[in-house]
């Protein structure tokens, strides 16, 4: 037990060094499957056309259908109408042959109108219909010889002419041969070639490359292998599988050879799946049909969408150069601070100062580590260089890791001192515990994509608000006991709860709002820190202290939910600065928590009302305390996993989210047995669950959270093994950010820790923080609550309360906080105003 606990102690510098190694070699090896492997498919378009497979593949024994479908590296956009309509307007879609292309034609129809009448015309006949200024065409032609189809093919010119060119179709899709088997009694085969020969001579050839981005399309389908089970006797004996084998082998050779693009990705789709087609065998389910319908919306018109997060169209598109903010940050990171960190070794090297613009190394490395941070966000969601995949939630895979994540915090599980007999209420490792558990748990949600069930969408806006009740409670205490309301303890605060908040936005083409915790808990603690500093010196009342509380909940309440306030706020940044945060997201965002911040400013006030001489906490009291939880908590949770829906929680949420929350904290602290003892497996994670949770987006997630990061070196399916290997590296640069936010903020503060390291139990900063940890011996007391409420790591003592001297000139400038948080504010609002999409 003891070497186990032992791995979640301040890592060792061999330790990182392991890990860095590692991560260096995982990441080489990606780049080299990038420059390789995917050297003939950068834009992922062969992938789409080609491949692919469904991640909820049915049992033989099951009835259902699949709908996850998931090409090789990259995601699928579910095309909506008003996408489209956008990409293809003005512009024909033509599609040629038999009743299978017909089903194709008619699901992208309903691509751009899910109302379309699929009766409206008769069977062997052609077909054109017209929505939101695109023009569809079917032309049947189950032998693709007739001329209309010739005259299209001409138009494409083999390929040699413009990519893109009005008087074309967009997207040529053809297909034949069950019409030849089925019919052509003599030489079906040859004269089936003899067709598709003609085709092709027309088509794309000899190229080298799979790239169709921004493209006219000019596609066959390869011929459906039906559903042999269900044919007829009649078609049994014409339709036979050496023939459509032979059939899709020559299409093959056409493919391989001489470069014609066929949409491989339809067979893919049905095969050795029978109930994917209908009771014909030869007509596929409208379910898969659709999913092909998106595959050629998603080949044509995905390089085509205008650029903006969610990125969530990765297959056959290219993502935007970088601009210049970009690039400067790629050339500040990879090349100027490693010239910095040469020019320090070289002075040093030689015995002298090092030039005073050069900070210090601690300081250096800190700006290394967070800027490579920021760089492989870059490379790993806004490149093609990582593959992306799709989300799948599935119940088994939901409760292993749930499972997992529990044996790890149980089989770490060890007293909190080995000299203190009993811990105070919510002391430093109990917050950390409870802060890293529920950090798994919200990792895992977001991983598997268990949105989608209400009752855990339920549990996981608990943890959210246990979050927040913590930021209400730490900043309570604080404020009461230290009565420090200074500038510097506010911007302390907010710079190490917002640093990576605000630097990620500029890398990768989001906003600050997207990262939504670090606003949200920024917000709730300007709200008690305006709470607690009016009428500071007051605050021993507790009459006035609940009046200012309810008050203030009055007032924020009208504030949020009062149409055109909030719009008239976030205008002001937008006229500013060029802002385009949501009004919607944030007014649903703060409400959804309304009140449990207040309920944790009313807990830290009966805790230390509590904790006076006068006023203990009887075993009464307590008993009752206990006996409400327990009952409490069971009638919550049936309460929350029966309603229909996670909308019809949500409108609960804000007035009962308390109930499991102080239930949870009585039995957790209800013996000092219980109270004694945390995880260090929980509480490792704790202490850096604010960078866990904003990495999670962009390096273990990808497509800003609505898919999965893919490494591919295990090869295009290994979810598993890709799972294990991405884990450990998104775990691992976290917490090595958690530190070196930690040290910058220290800098930004002009409180540069000094280079002693740490102690085992270092105290940091009283600042935010879900707990106070209070020591008694000999009578006095030693308080200690940390910087910033939703995470932390054991280097992160952000603003240690001795300064360490400056050197240089440069000193000059940091002396003065204010002026440093000016010119940091001056520099972002410049950013926003040049910044290109």
């Amino acid at each position: 037990m003891g070497r186990l606990t032992s791995l979640f102690a301040k890592p060792a510098l061999d330790a990182h060094r392991v890990f860095s190694v590692f991560l260096f070699v995982t990441v080489f090896a990606v780049v080299l499957r990038y420059c390789f492997l995917d050297a003939r498919d950068p834009s992922k378009c062969g992938a789409l056309l080609n491949e692919g497979i469904w991640l909820d593949r049915p049992t033989n024994v099951s009835l259902s259908l699949p709908h996850g479908w998931q090409p090789p590296g990259c995601m699928v956009h579910s095309y909506q109408p008003k996408d489209a309509s956008a990409c293809l307007k003005d512009r024909r879609l033509v599609f040629a042959g038999d009743s299978q292309i017909r089903q194709v034609f008619w699901a992208v129809a309903k691509k751009l109108d899910k109302d379309v009448n699929t009766t409206m015309a008769q069977m062997h006949s052609d077909i054109t219909v017209e929505r939101k200024g695109v023009k569809l065409q079917f032309l049947w032609d189950p032998y693709l010889n007739g001329s209309a189809v010739q005259t299209e093919l001409k138009l494409f010119n083999g390929g040699k002419g413009a990519a893109e060119d009005p008087k074309r179709p967009a997207i040529l899709l053809m297909g034949t041969g069950l019409w030849y088997s089925r019919f052509e009694s003599v030489n079906a085969l040859k004269k089936w070639r003899d067709t598709i020969d003609g085709i092709a001579s027309q088509m794309r050839v000899g190229r080298t490359t799979t790239d169709l981005t921004r493209q006219d399309l000019c596609l066959l389908a390869p011929v459906p292998v039906p559903a042999w089970a269900k044919l007829n006797d009649e078609r049994k004996k014409t339709i036979t599988p050496k023939q459509i084998s032979e059939m899709n082998a020559y299409l093959q050779q056409l493919s391989d050879i001489h470069g014609v693009d066929v949409a491989w990705s339809f067979s893919a789709m049905t095969k050795g799946l029978p109930r994917t087609y209908e009771s014909s065998g030869i007509h596929v389910e409208p379910e898969i049909v659709a999913q092909q319908a998106d595959t050629l919306l998603n080949l044509r018109c995905n390089a085509a969408r205008p650029p903006a997060y969610p990125y969530d169209n990765t297959c056959c598109n290219k993502y935007q150069p970088p601009n210049w903010q970009q690039w400067a940050g790629l050339f500040f990171v990879l090349a100027a601070l490693p010239a910095m960190s040469l020019l320090r070794s070289r002075a040093e090297g030689r015995g002298q100062q090092p030039a005073s613009w050069i900070p210090s190394e601690r300081t250096t490395h800190a700006l290394l580590v967070f800027g490579l941070a920021v760089v492989y966000c870059f490379y790993a969601d806004r490149t093609q260089v990582f593959n992306k995949s799709h989300k799948h939630y599935s119940t088994l895979q939901f409760l292993a890791l749930s499972l997992a994540a529990l044996a790890l915090g149980f089989g770490t599980i060890k007293h909190s001192s080995a000299t203190a007999t009993d811990q105070p209420f919510l002391f430093r490792d109990q917050t950390d515990e409870w802060k890293g558990w529920m950090q798994f748990a919200i990792l895992i949600y977001h991983y598997t994509g268990a949105s989608k069930v209400a009752a855990i969408y339920g549990f996981i806006r608990i943890t959210v608000a246990a979050y927040l009740f913590m930021t209400g409670y730490g900043h309570t205490l604080y404020f009461y006991k230290k009565r420090d309301f200074s500038f510097k303890r506010v911007a302390g605060v907010l710079i190490r709860l917002n640093l990576l908040s605000c630097v990620l936005p500029y890398m990768m083409k989001t906003d600050y709002i997207f990262y939504y915790f670090a606003p949200l808990v920024s917000f709730w603690f300007l709200v008690v820190y305006a709470t607690m500093r009016v009428g500071a010196k007051y605050n021993g009342n507790a009459a006035f202290l609940l009046v200012k509380i309810v008050v203030s909940a009055l007032l924020v309440t009208a504030f949020t939910k009062t149409p055109g306030i909030l719009e008239a706020v976030f205008n002001i940044p937008h006229l500013l600065a060029g802002t385009e945060w949501s009004v919607t997201e944030w007014r649903f965002r703060v409400f959804l928590d309304m009140w449990i911040v207040y309920i944790g400013m009313l807990t830290a006030l009966l805790f230390l009302h509590l904790s006076t001489p006068t006023a203990p906490l009887s075993p009464a009291l307590r008993k009752g305390a206990l006996i409400a939880a327990l009952i409490a908590l069971p009638c919550f949770f049936l309460f929350q996993t029966t309603r229909e829906t996670k909308y019809v929680y949500n409108a609960y949420h804000p007035y009962i989210s308390w109930i499991p929350i102080l239930s949870f904290i009585a039995l957790r602290n209800a013996t000092p047995r219980l109270r004694n003892a945390y995880s260090g497996a929980f509480a490792w994670l704790g202490r850096c669950s604010l960078e866990t949770f904003t990495l999670q987006f962009h390096i273990w997630m990808a497509a800003d959270t609505h898919g999965l990061l893919d490494l591919g070196i295990f090869g295009p399916y290994a979810r598993v093994s890709n799972f294990v290997i991405a884990t450990v590296m998104f775990v691992y640069v976290s917490n090595s950010v958690a530190g070196a936010t930690g040290e910058l903020t220290a800098w930004i503060m002009g409180a540069e820790k000094k280079p002693t390291p740490p102690p085992a139990q270092a105290q940091t900063l009283p600042v935010t923080s879900a707990d106070v940890h209070v020591e008694s011996k000999g009578g006095s007391a030693e308080e200690s609550v940390r910087l910033q409420q939703f995470g932390e790591s054991s280097s992160a003592a952000a603003a240690a309360q001795e300064k360490a001297p400056q050197e240089g000139k440069l000193a000059l400038y940091w002396k003065n906080l204010k002026l440093r948080c000016v010119v940091i504010l001056l520099g972002m609002w410049v950013l926003n105003l040049t910044y290109t999409p």
